[in-house]
């Protein structure tokens, strides 16, 4: 078997389990959600209109009713877009998740490329078959399209970055993809302010190194593509700048302070194995459903194996003793991003539930990385490893097929509809959008 098959072999199959994922796994958020996402793209493949709109944003926390639409097209051409080519909903939820593991395999890459001596391998097949990863990166969410955006855009902040950057690519082309990146995630969801201070932190950074501004202007260049898609939007006589977002921040909210451990954990579950959310209500149900099938039962061990590896990635937070010359900069990121996020939360009537900041999953693997890379070093360690992702690996595989049969899934639930929508051309065969909706 040549080297480019015994590559490309194994990664088909780690996107069929994703794409399965995207398929078949329950929805992580309200199945509404999932349906308005694809209306917007079914909307634009359906009759053409021009979608000047995209991501809906509800009002929080308790009506749940649309307030606005955040402005720009991409979420609508991303999701619609396919459907040109392949006239079946397949056709976007294919594309999701090639878009997504494209994502994850260039983090995967970038970070064997700062630990060399870690497994590309082990790096890949845990950032895709991650709790986080595949649920949250397969499925017709806007933050899907995030998620992915973000394993792009961590890797070009690092490089842009002197202290950080290892010479993967220019610092030209790291603040071109960093400027590509944050013009699409404005148009997929507000999380974007929380990469706003790390954008500045590098300007500094490049600035004090330097003393030239090109860094902002390549920034800029590379966010053009996607800014200039927002255009047509912002000509619009419908279109107000900050539209009710006073809604969302009515200034300091002190009862968010009590969730600062909460916070922190559910930060560094994101690169964990944190299964118990996704699998029952309570403790009984998912020891009952772990129970029920042989091969689901290395979820046992996974289960708390999670949760160790939550409290070993925060303990690693207070070494600063270390033969990596860049572990110092790398933590220290890591440390900003978690108050980053702490302190947006602060101001938000938001609950501060891990949903909010799960675009922070490829940092904090990356962080991970150079934790488990540590322990790669050890040949017990290496083992422990080795031995955790055979069993994330079966367990994953047998997880989805044994959702499978229960049609729980957005996509098994509406493919008729969908399907019927896309021959007809009809969009509302699938759904209504949201009353109020722009578009």
């Amino acid at each position: 078997m040549g080297k480019r098959a015994k590559f490309i072999i194994p990664l088909l199959l780690l996107l069929g389990l994703r794409l399965a994922f995207g398929l078949w796994a329950p929805p992580v958020q309200p199945v509404t959600d999932e349906i308005q996402t694809f209306l917007l793209g079914l909307k634009f493949y359906t009759t053409g209109a021009w979608p000047y709109y995209g991501n809906d944003v509800i009002t929080p926390p308790d009506n749940l009713v649309l307030q606005t639409q955040d402005p720009g097209p991409l979420e609508g051409l991303l999701v619609g877009g396919p459907m040109v080519l392949w006239h079946s909903p397949m056709a976007s939820f294919l594309f999701l998740n090639l878009f997504t593991l494209t994502g994850f395999t260039f983090l995967a890459w970038y970070s064997h490329k700062r630990l060399p001596r870690f497994s590309l391998w082990f790096i890949l097949a845990w950032a895709l078959t991650a709790p986080w990863s595949i649920h949250y990166s397969t499925g017709m969410i806007n933050m899907s399209y995030t998620i992915g955006l973000a394993c792009l855009f961590f890797p070009a902040l690092l490089e842009s970055i002197p202290s950080l950057n290892v010479g993967c690519f220019s610092r030209s082309l790291a603040n071109a993809l960093m400027g590509l990146t944050l013009a699409g995630w404005m148009q997929l969801h507000r999380t974007f302010v929380l990469i706003l201070p790390m954008v500045l932190v590098s300007f500094y950074f490049q600035w004090k190194e330097t003393r030239k501004a090109d860094g902002p202007l390549y920034f800029l260049a590379g966010g053009l593509p996607f800014w200039a898609l927002v255009v047509p939007t912002l000509l619009r006589p419908d279109y107000h700048l900050f539209r009710d977002v006073t809604g969302f921040s009515p200034g300091l909210n002190l009862q968010h302070v009590r969730a600062f451990f909460t916070i922190l954990v559910q930060f560094f579950a994101l690169g964990s194995f944190e299964m118990p959310r996704f699998i029952g209500m309570h403790t009984a149900e998912r020891a009952q459903y772990l129970a029920s099938d042989l091969y689901l039962m290395p979820g046992f061990f996974l289960w708390y194996f999670g949760f160790l590896q939550v409290l070993i990635l925060v303990g690693y937070l207070f070494v600063s003793k270390d033969s990596r010359t860049d572990w110092q900069p790398v933590r220290f990121l890591t440390i900003l991003a978690f108050l980053t996020v702490f302190g947006t939360l602060l101001f938000t009537v938001k609950n501060p539930d891990v949903n909010t900041f799960c675009e922070m999953l490829p940092l904090v693997l990356l962080y991970s990385f150079y934790v488990w890379d540590k322990w790669w070093a050890n040949r017990w360690g290496r083992r422990t490893l080795w031995f955790f992702l055979a069993c994330v690996l079966v367990f994953q595989t047998a997880f989805i097929f044994s959702q499978r049969p229960l049609n729980k899934s957005f996509y098994l639930m509406d493919q008729a509809a969908m399907t019927q929508a896309i021959d007809t051309k009809n969009y509302h065969l699938l759904g209504e959008r949201r009353p109020g909706a722009l578009y």
